[in-house]
Parts: C-alpha cells; sequence; structure tokens
C-alpha cells in the first residue's frame, strides 16, 4: 500500500512538472467557485454515466485520470451521489528559479461516500489551459473525484508536496 501511494505521490508531482512545462496561462486569470463547481458537475454526470473517455476528457493528464479510476475501484466505486463541496480556496501560480512556472487554480475540496461505500475526501483543481489553438479552456487534476487523492503544492525552488487530506488516503 505504502508503495502505491509513494508511485501516485510521484505521479502527482509528475504531472506538476508536466503543467509547469506545457500549459500556458499568461495571463494568470483566476478560476471562480462557479466554473469549478460547474466542471465538476460535469465530471460526476460522466462518472455516473460510466464514461471513462469523457470523464478523462476533462483532466490534464487522460493516463492519470484512468488510473485513479482503476485504483479507486473502477465503475463499481462511481458514488451515486455527487460530492459535497466542503472547502475551496486558490492555489496561486508559482513561478520557478529554473524559468519554469506550476500554474494556479481552484481547488474544490469534496467528500461524499463511493459507491463501495467508502468516505472519501479529494482535492478536484481546476486550471486554465492554453488549449488547442491558443484557445483558452479548463482542465483538471482529480477528476475522478472520489479518488482521495490531493494536490501537490511547489515551492519556487521546484520542490512539491502532496500531504494526505484523509484518513483513506493516508500512506499505512
Amino acid at each position: 500500500m505504502k508503495v502505491l501511494w509513494i508511485i501516485i505521490a510521484v505521479g502527482i508531482i509528475c504531472l506538476a512538472a508536466a503543467i509547469a512545462t506545457f500549459v500556458s496561462n499568461g495571463n494568470n486569470e483566476e478560476v471562480s467557485v462557479e466554473e469549478a463547481t460547474s466542471l465538476l458537475y460535469h465530471a460526476v454526470a460522466y462518472a455516473q454515466a460510466r464514461d471513462l473517455d469523457k470523464l478523462c476528457d476533462l483532466c490534464s493528464s487522460n493516463g492519470i485520470c484512468r488510473h485513479q479510476w482503476e485504483y479507486a475501484g473502477g465503475g463499481q466505486a462511481v458514488p451515486a451521489e455527487p460530492p459535497e463541496i466542503v472547502d475551496t480556496y486558490l492555489l496561486p501560480t508559482v513561478h520557478l528559479k529554473n524559468g519554469g512556472w506550476a500554474p494556479g487554480g481552484r481547488v474544490l475540496v469534496v467528500e461524499g461516500v463511493d459507491g463501495l461505500g467508502k468516505p472519501y475526501r479529494t482535492e478536484f483543481f481546476s486550471f486554465w489551459t492554453g488549449g488547442d489553438w491558443g484557445v483558452k479552456e479548463l482542465a483538471v487534476v482529480n477528476g475522478v473525484y472520489w479518488s482521495g487523492a490531493g494536490i501537490a503544492q511547489c515551492d519556487e525552488d521546484g520542490s512539491c508536496i502532496t500531504a494526505p487530506i484523509s484518513a483513506s488516503s493516508e500512506v499505512e
């Protein structure tokens, strides 16, 4: 179990590094609570329809989304009810000393019970990307909102940490 959480943490850190390298957010617009909530409800609709392709299309990393889906229990674990938003905060853009940056955005902290009866608490992160052909669009990290995953937070040296956010996501 410990190794699996280390792999997930490394994946999230790699995702943060990839986002910092490839995502364009030149004007650094904030994501509003309403925009993030709308994206969350799209994720809920796709998950409840068991449409993994559309759910993962919302995400900045299709591969990590698919891994989270499987790790969280697949289609059987999809919550019957939408999550409750228990907190929200802005994650600031971090300009790294190496010239790169980690994008900021809106985090919705969501809670609920998955389809297997396990409680979850997840940080659902929405941020603006450059999109195809320079058209801005919102993307998500932790689109599998019942996964129990947190968001890596980076400092200007490029060091990132992901702290467990619930009992179900603690390293054993």
